[in-house]
């Protein structure tokens, strides 16, 4: 049973410029529209801005994806996004990560990785007192880049697991 968002989701059909051509790049590499994109293009500046930082963010510089997607699983891990967390449990996979590695994300012995889900962690849950001993370990870790890059991941993921959740969008499967 598939439980519909609270608004309209748009179709190609319905969209210009922009907007259009994103939802076409989708269906033309073999793929389908997701289905956030497809709500939040009610809104066709909103959906072509985040479409646009979402693919930034999400690129493989300067921090690897891999990292990229294990912080965003975390973070949609605490705010129980369901969308989010089955979307980056998929990518992971796709990536060869073990769902045993998923369930013990916080136990890697990549200490980097470590920090960065701990930083993630801090972000998510209390971003206005990190303790300073984090930030500095941060610090001594990444370089100012990388921490901006790991803080606007965390960020993306924030935002859009707040959107899915409050519009309800879900998973098929629900």
């Amino acid at each position: 049973m598939t439980t519909e968002p609270v608004v309209h989701r748009c179709s190609t059909e319905e969209l210009h410029g922009e907007a259009k051509e994103i939802f076409e790049n989708f269906l033309k590499n073999g793929g389908k529209v997701p289905k956030w994109l497809q709500v939040m293009a009610n809104c066709e500046d909103t959906m072509v801005g985040f479409y646009a930082l979402f693919k930034s963010v999400m690129d493989d510089a300067p921090a690897s994806s891999t990292l990229k997607w294990k912080i965003a699983y975390v973070v949609s891990d605490i705010n129980k996004c369901e969308f989010c967390i089955g979307a980056t449990q998929a990518k992971l996979t796709d990536m060869g990560i073990s769902q045993e590695d998923l369930e013990n994300i916080d136990k890697t012995e990549n200490e980097k990785e470590a920090l960065a889900i701990e930083y993630a962690r801090a972000t998510t849950e209390h971003a206005y007192s990190i303790d300073p001993e984090l930030t500095k370990k941060m610090q001594d870790t990444f370089s100012d880049e990388e921490i901006v890059e790991i803080t606007a991941v965390i960020g993306t993921f924030n935002f859009i697991n707040r959107f899915n959740d409050a519009l309800r969008i879900l998973p098929d499967s629900q």
